[in-house]
């Protein structure tokens, strides 16, 4: 998944409008219009800052990596990276729902 269809998802995620993100990080109404049509792209102090808004890592918003943040410098495994994909993916209700079944399952797994 490349820059644009990554900083789409993330925005939609977090229900905000193209508009509302641009006005968050001071930029014109448009400009993500733009880079979500790449027509244009972000200055370096700009995709920090998206980064940073978003708490992901830089490297992710350009599609280089598909894990959200570095974990210790550690490569993760293949299995880690589709739950995080999925997970990514969740409206915030629906990420709520599979902390508190995970927290269910470790309960159950602890105490058989």
């Amino acid at each position: 998944m490349n820059f644009n269809a990554r900083l789409k998802q993330l925005r939609q995620k977090n229900k905000l409008t193209q508009g509302e993100l641009a006005n968050i990080l001071g930029l014109k109404p448009t400009a993500i219009s733009n880079y979500e049509s790449e027509r244009n792209e972000p200055s370096f102090d700009k995709l920090i800052a998206l980064s940073k808004y978003f708490d992901v890592s830089c490297d992710y918003l350009l599609g280089v990596t598909d894990s959200y943040l570095p974990v210790g410098g550690e490569v993760l495994d293949k299995d880690i990276v589709e739950f995080f994909d999925l997970y990514q993916q969740l409206s915030k209700e629906s990420t709520n729902d599979i902390k508190n079944y995970a927290k269910y399952l470790i309960y159950k797994q602890n105490n058989l």
